[in-house]
């Protein structure tokens, strides 16, 4: 039963990073489950971890989401469980962000696309935090990807090793909370992009993934402090929960930009900046790799990186 109950789940996952229209949801089943009782088997089961089904009062409007991700401390259990529906639920909002040229971009809201440089979290008396909350390192350099060499940042370390020892610890980077992934719609001409939610869900098989997430970058109070993209060196491979690490050159090159490349750009304050109508821009951008570290709880009550850069003064 654990087997068959693994496998579920590994289709499960697999299908969902497809966002299949409900047709094209039902024809993927019948084509995996050939066995009728096993197909039956999995939906049934399915059902039970769909709680937009037995709870659809409790299902998020893109309004409500930005509401909600703008004004809660993230670190308070009781004001961040109002926004998990938007963001673990099958069912879930998305959010126009703006566009460049003729393209459209879109926050799908989702966590755990991100993960940090080191899967196994380093030894620690503090509270570790859910992967869904990250640390990032702007003067840390991993190993990969390698290329391109004009990416690449002289004299930075590959990797982070003093512990920090505050939230207010002055190493270039932050805290994050992960917000979902960006996605983009490539259109002919600016009278082609869709500008309502209904324009936008007409075409969705034609949204495509940029290899960006978006993230929300957290103050000492947890509450958010401008909204970042920020490039997945590490993504799961297609249909599967394993990671493969980018080692090639192409990473980090927004579709509306090709002659831009960075690991990291600040697009905005808070989510009510952005719609349909606004022109995205990549600000603040770090055009070299850099490290997501584990996020812990402070002593004061914050978020803070577990590990720091201990030669960031060499580097300001």
């Amino acid at each position: 039963m654990e087997d068959r109950n693994a496998r579920f789940d590994e289709i499960s996952y697999s299908l969902a990073r497809r966002y299949l229209s409900s047709e094209d949801y039902r024809k993927a089943v019948n084509e995996i489950f050939t066995d009728p009782e096993e197909r039956r088997a999995y939906l049934q089961r399915g059902l039970k971890s769909l709680p937009h089904l037995s709870n659809p009062s409790g299902i998020l409007t893109p309004a409500r989401f930005i509401e909600i991700a703008d004004s809660i401390n993230f670190l308070n259990p009781d004001e961040y469980k109002k926004l998990l529906p938007g963001l673990t639920w099958a069912y879930r909002p998305w959010i126009p962000l703006g566009y460049e040229n003729t393209t459209l971009y879109r926050l799908l809201p989702s966590i755990h696309n991100l993960a940090p440089q080191k899967s196994k979290c380093p030894l620690t008396d503090r509270e570790i935090l859910d992967t869904a909350f990250l640390g990032v390192n702007f003067t840390i350099q991993p190993s990969q990807p390698s290329l391109p060499l004009n990416r690449r940042a002289l004299n930075l370390s590959e990797e982070s090793t003093k512990s920090a020892e505050s939230d207010d610890i002055e190493a270039p980077g932050f805290v994050f909370h992960e917000l979902g992934t960006l996605q983009c719609l490539e259109c002919e001409t600016a009278e082609e992009m869709p500008t309502t939610l209904e324009q936008g869900d007409d075409v969705v098989g034609d949204w495509e993934p940029t290899g960006f997430s978006v993230v929300a970058r957290l103050s000492h109070t947890g509450h958010i402090d401008g909204v970042y993209v920020m490039y997945n060196m590490n993504p799961r491979k297609e249909g599967f929960l394993s990671r493969e690490q980018v080692t090639d050159a192409s990473w980090g090159i927004p579709p509306s930009s090709p002659g831009e490349q960075f690991s990291c750009a600040r697009i905005g304050n808070a989510l009510r900046d952005f719609g349909f109508k606004v022109k995205l821009a990549w600000n603040e951008q770090i055009h070299h790799p850099v490290e997501l570290v584990w996020a812990v709880k402070s002593s004061m009550g914050g978020a803070m990186r577990i590990t720091v850069d201990d030669n960031y003064g060499r580097h300001m």
